[in-house]
């Protein structure tokens, strides 16, 4: 049985556990506003200080970051360069650190230090837990999973208030999949795989079996959010596309949580 997931309170990180994990660094994303003429300064101390203090009330044996180390793509930065191996010798200190890359991590081998552990971008088993960036479709093992956690989307919720005035906070989203969307790329799914030995968790029958989603919110706060529901924010800012597991979800049933805690409800009512 799985120790299941526990989102930590007020922060973009969740704990399984003794392992504390959050996604989308983006480290050297100010090499993209200086050129874009925004003078801001580096931001990696300020990660390193943020992953520091969480590691300690975790009480965290490991870190793992699920993709999105680095900012630029294509290529490395100069800033790139010299701050992520220093950002994660400086983690190392304190935590084994672990690494499952994500879209802009293209030749992130070379430029972590040979302790960091390094998963494939297709993801790993975790208690029972899939952890991947979500970027690309996971191995199909991740159907014996009864979560899987991903970052990439950048999750956020518009709000508006009576002037007329909006703004996006960052959240947690939570949803089943879809089995017809699934089988178009895993054909041998089949309920009777999913499910043994009466071995679920709770909701895990509800589901047919398969994975709940859930979506982290960006660590980065420099990162950018974009409203999931405004969907065609997704479609307009990621070239790519968005996840193909957010894709595949039932998106209109997604519960929707505020990093505090507040259940905002289902996606298709906000």
């Amino acid at each position: 049985m799985s120790k299941g997931i526990e989102f930590v309170t007020g922060e973009r990180a969740l704990k399984i556990g003794r392992v504390l994990v959050v996604s989308d660094l983006h480290i050297g994303i100010e090499y993209r506003y200086r050129k874009e003429g925004i003078a801001l300064p580096s931001q990696s101390e300020r990660l390193i200080q943020r992953l520091e203090s969480l590691v300690r009330k975790a009480r965290a044996k490991r870190l793992i970051i699920l993709g999105d180390v680095k900012h630029k793509v294509p290529g490395t930065s100069f800033q790139e360069e010299r701050e992520i191996p220093a950002f994660f010798r400086r983690m190392l200190e304190l935590v084994e650190v672990e690494v499952t890359p994500g879209n802009h991590d293209a030749g992130i081998e070379g430029l972590l230090p040979g302790e960091v552990t390094m998963h494939p971008s297709t993801g790993f088993m975790l208690e029972k837990v899939w952890l991947c960036h979500g970027h690309a479709w996971p191995d199909r093992a991740f159907l014996d999973a009864e979560h899987v956690v991903i970052g990439h989307q950048h999750g956020g919720i518009e709000f508006r208030d009576k002037l007329g005035y909006r703004w996006t906070e960052p959240v947690w989203i939570r949803a089943g999949l879809e089995r017809k969307r699934l089988a178009e790329r895993y054909k041998e799914l089949k309920e009777s795989t999913r499910l043994r030995n009466n071995q679920s968790v709770k909701g895990h029958k509800e589901r047919g079996g398969l994975p709940e989603v859930v979506l982290m919110p960006v660590f980065n706060k420099f990162a950018g959010l974009i409203a999931a529901n405004k969907m065609e924010e997704i479609e307009r800012l990621y070239s790519e596309g968005p996840s193909p597991l957010f894709r595949a979800a039932r998106r209109d049933k997604a519960r929707v949580y505020m990093l505090d805690g507040t259940y905002l409800g289902e996606l298709g009512r906000l």
